[in-house]
């Protein structure tokens, strides 16, 4: 498959995912939005696993693009505390969408599925190192709150709370973790 076609198809499922609210798609619905024939997607996707870890693949691929471009600096020669600042910006721009959600959802729901998001996971923000890595937890988990609740619709956020957040956040990630 050429590597267009492979994205074309992969976007056209999040459009599927993101207009279904629910990673419940068919080959049918996946392949009509990509213009496809429901035979041609499977000779791509042998099956509905393969093409869910494939979406996965596509979004967290996207997000750590996206990531290498706010955190300025190669990935192997940033910090935990570098990358987590990264993250809160990224996530704090909004234009998260409801479909990436449920992709993710759909990891944590079918472990089998899990192996890209947790790579994703370990790779950038790897807790566990032995480092007290407690304020960045908190920043790293309060900026996924603020995600999901903007991904889900629970919650709209408007300019200057969103400044005031990010600012506040990105202020935690100089703080010692006994003050907090």
């Amino acid at each position: 498959m050429r590597p267009s076609s492979r994205t074309d198809i992969l976007d056209a499922a999040l459009r599927v995912v993101d207009a279904a609210g629910s990673a419940d798609i068919t080959y049918q619905s996946v392949a009509t939005e990509a213009g496809l024939t429901k035979a041609g997607l499977m000779y791509h996707f042998p099956s509905r696993d393969a093409m869910m870890v494939a979406i996965i693949e596509h979004v967290v691929s996207r997000w750590q693009a996206e990531l290498r471009v706010v955190l300025g600096v190669p990935l192997e020669e940033s910090t935990l505390t570098e990358r987590v600042r990264a993250f809160v910006l990224f996530a704090g721009e909004g234009g998260v969408t409801q479909g990436e959600f449920v992709v993710f959802a759909e990891a944590v729901r079918r472990p089998e599925l899990s192996r890209p998001w947790l790579e994703y996971l370990q790779t950038w923000f790897g807790f566990g190192d032995g480092v007290d890595a407690t304020s960045l937890l908190l920043v790293w988990l309060a900026a996924n709150g603020l995600w999901v609740a903007e991904a889900t619709g629970i919650l709209t956020v408007d300019a200057p709370q969103r400044q005031a957040l990010l600012s506040a956040l990105i202020a935690l990630t100089n703080a010692d973790p006994k003050s907090i």
